[in-house]
């Protein structure tokens, strides 16, 4: 052992150590001792030569590293093989034999020699003193920090926030080049040759890692076929520019869908396709201003964003651009294609929704464009919007009211207006609100009718109406009960499943009591798939009606494909005919077709006793309507139906024959009732000129026009033309004679003008019956 040990009385053989320690005396100002790896450190052969080395700088220099408190760490950066080397050093006070207090340095690692990390040491200006090999097979000829990225700003960036904080920086992923990525982490250390602060960067390339991760981010935030940014990347860019968009700006969303392209697309072929969305996308693109935004969310579909416009007309301008782009001829492998797009279009801030909000009304409104002729723009109405959000809040509000039972069935009853029996009734919905009290179908049923809900409602009314077939069951009452069943409903794959098991849950009814009303438009809709469940349905003993029949303009070949056992003749129709020769021959025209093809036929809007008279003498016998009976709740219904009593001119019809060849008698008495309705029109007010004389000048009279010509040798024909002559004579004297201006006077000609009228209707009954009856 040498002297110096022995001097130092160490109590541990150093020599042992392959990490570097040495022995720094404070006094002198020099180190005293090291051991070989101390001596690989500082790149020396010799203790005397490094013993030299520290002699040669002033005690100063050498105090400032080592005069600092103790114990402590330090980072200094040594030179070994010529290279810089990051150490970290744990410095310790000891005394040597002679008393004298020296510094023990012991380095605790070596930092950042790996084999492909890069060191390079920067002086506190961002000049290069050194760097190693791997350092300068990259950086060669880069004599500052700046120059070693690709962007010049990033490496000047780190290096003004290492020199400001004092704090390391760890790892950041810098670009060296286009194609070079580096990992690059800074640290403060002390340069031991140059006895001076200096900052110490170390590189990894990641240049593999990174290029699979661009791949990644590329395949999650980019589209594969046009390489435009996707809808994850269209979410993150819309709200950075939603952010950054100036108070006096706008900001445009514009949803742009393609017309016919799956048809294109389908007889072309994918690939062809997909050079269509190609070319799409580079003509949008050319047609956009610097900052706007093109994304591809699948399919055909686009979405842009204009940023930063100045006004509405600028937005239109960019948005006739993107239409005349689009309209341009493409060529597609020699195939020339004519192209359109429709855009749907929201503004921003008018419409000041979230950016996911705002893709979606300008969706909205790109289809309201498909509507309008496709081709064109439509701008999002934000007022539209609240009322369609309304729209959502009634929806569920609806659902509750079904949940929680607050919808009720009332009851029409259908009667036999011929013999006066009551045949059951047609279950319609109510909806008792706790708010607005009872409300009608028309109050909620257009809202869901196209919607989901509206099966939900059609599964409870059906339940509903099981429950009451099976309480009259209970109570011996054996009527039919009618439902309406909704097109949507009808024409979906499970309907008849379902209607099957609640026909399972409900073995006491008779189902032959079950009518299902269908209407004639909903029908007409798939008449295939509907014939199908209807025939399904029919075998399990149900009874089919098309309700509202002869508003759907249905063909006599469709009535001969569905089966269904009734028809029911539209209240509209029924309404006016007692004075609408129109309505009248439609309402015979059904009844003559319903016995043609072997159903029974029911009237809708029996409103008084003359509407089942003239009904019944034209051969419908069942009708409902308000002056049968408005729709009643079941405990009404049942008092309703045994106080029930029948008109007595529907009982007189009982025994009545029907006989179509005089229906023009009964067009000759709607004819006249028409006419006197003019008439009171006329004296009320409302019209301003008097109706034409009705026998002289009336162009479609009956007897002008040669009908019946058989019963004008009937004796009662003799008593009607007199009456027509001074029905023309007083109607003069109300219109045109001195009484025209008397209040008085007029009233009292015109009930004159009412009792020849009634005299003339019940002439012509009389001569219906008579030839009636000899028919």
């Amino acid at each position: 052992m040498s002297e110096l040990l022995r001097e130092a009385s160490f109590c541990f053989d150093p020599r042992e150590l392959e990490t570097p320690i040495w022995v720094f005396d404070q006094q002198r100002a020099h180190i005293v001792w090291a051991n070989t790896a101390a001596l690989t450190l500082w790149n020396e052969k010799s203790l005397g030569a490094l013993r030299h080395l520290t002699c040669q700088d002033s005690s100063r220099a050498l105090l400032s590293i080592y005069g600092a408190k103790l114990p402590r760490y330090e980072s200094w950066v040594f030179y070994a093989n010529n290279e810089p080397v990051n150490v970290s050093c744990h410095c310790k006070q000891i005394t040597l034999k002679d008393g004298q207090l020296a510094e023990l340095v012991e380095v605790c690692a070596l930092n950042d020699v790996a084999s492909d990390h890069m060191l390079t040491v920067f002086d506190d200006q961002g000049v290069v003193l050194s760097r190693n090999k791997h350092a300068e097979r990259v950086h060669a000829g880069k004599t500052r920090l700046s120059e070693y990225f690709l962007h010049s700003a990033q490496g000047e960036s780190l290096y003004t926030q290492l020199k400001a904080s004092g704090a390391d920086i760890k790892a950041v992923d810098l670009q060296v080049s286009n194609q070079i990525w580096h990992q690059v982490g800074l640290k403060l250390s002390f340069d031991i040759k140059a006895r001076k602060t200096v900052f110490l960067m170390h590189e990894k390339d990641i240049t593999r890692q990174k290029s699979h991760q661009i791949q990644l981010e590329h395949a999650i935030y980019y589209d594969a076929v046009t390489g435009l940014p996707n809808r994850y990347l269209l979410t993150d860019q819309l709200e950075l520019a939603l952010q950054s968009c100036k108070k006096d700006k706008l900001l445009a969303i514009v949803y742009l869908d393609l017309d016919r392209f799956k048809t294109i697309n389908d007889e072309y072929g994918t690939d062809q396709g997909n050079q269509l969305l190609i070319e799409t996308s580079l003509r949008l693109k050319k047609s956009l201003r610097t900052g706007d935004i093109l994304a591809r969310l699948g399919g055909d579909e686009f979405v842009i964003v204009l940023t930063n416009v100045g006004s509405m007309e600028e937005c239109r301008m960019v948005l006739e651009r993107l239409l005349s782009a689009i309209r341009k001829p493409m060529n597609l492998s020699g195939h020339l294609l004519n192209i359109t797009a429709s855009l749907g279009v929201t503004v921003y801030p008018d419409d000041s929704a979230d950016a996911d909000r705002l893709v979606r009304h300008a969706d909205q409104a790109m289809y309201r464009a498909k509507a309008m002729g496709k081709d064109c723009y439509h701008i999002f109405d934000t007022q539209e919007s609240e009322q369609n959000d309304s729209q959502l809040e009634y929806l569920a509000r609806i659902e509750q009211a079904i949940d929680q039972d607050e919808m009720e069935l009332y009851y029409q009853p259908k009667v036999n207006m011929r013999t006066g029996d009551v045949l059951g009734a047609e279950a319609l919905i109510r909806w008792n609100h706790p708010e607005h009290g009872v409300l009608a179908p028309g109050a909620f049923l257009p809202v869901i009718e196209n919607t989901p809900l509206i099966m939900k409602l059609d599964h409870w009314v059906l339940e509903a109406a099981f429950k009451q077939l099976s309480f009259w069951k209970s109570q011996n009452v054996e009527l039919t009960l009618s439902v309406n069943i909704a097109a949507l409903d009808l024409q979906q794959d499970d309907f008849f499943d379902r209607f099957q098991t609640l026909v399972a849950n409900y073995s006491d009814v008779d189902v032959r009591l079950l009518e299902l009303e269908v209407l004639e438009t909903a029908a007409l809709d798939d008449v295939e798939k509907v014939s199908q469940v209807m025939e399904k349905i029919t075998r399990l003993g149900v009874q089919f009606s098309l309700d509202d029949f002869g508003t759907g303009y249905s063909s006599l070949s469709y009535l001969r494909r569905l089966p269904a056992s009734a028809l029911k003749i539209d209240q509209s129709f029924v309404r006016d005919m007692l004075w609408d020769v129109g309505d009248t021959t439609l309402v015979q025209g059904v009844i003559s077709l319903a016995t043609a093809f072997q159903r029974s036929v029911i009237a809708e809007g029996v409103e008084s006793e003359e509407h089942g008279e003239l009904l019944l003498r034209l051969g419908c016998d069942i009708g409902q309507g308000y002056g049968i009976s408005r729709p009643i709740p079941a405990p009404a219904f049942e008092e309703w139906r045994c106080s029930w009593h029948s008109f007595p001119s529907w009982n007189a019809c009982q025994n009545f024959p029907v006989n179509r060849d005089n229906l023009a008698l009964i067009y000759a008495e709607v004819e006249f009732r028409g006419w006197l309705r003019d008439v009171h029109k006329y004296v009320r007010g409302t019209v301003s000129e008097p109706p034409a004389f009705y026998f002289l000048e009336h162009p479609g009279h009956w007897v002008k026009k040669g009908h019946l010509q058989q019963v004008c040798q009937q004796p009662e024909f003799m008593n009607i033309e007199p009456l027509y002559a001074r029905i023309e004579q007083v109607s003069h004297e109300l219109f045109y004679g001195a009484v025209s201006s008397e209040e008085d006077a007029r009233l009292r000609v015109l009930q004159h003008l009412e009792l020849l009228s009634q005299e003339l209707i019940d002439q012509l009954r009389t001569l219906y019956v008579i030839t009636n009856c000899q028919w």
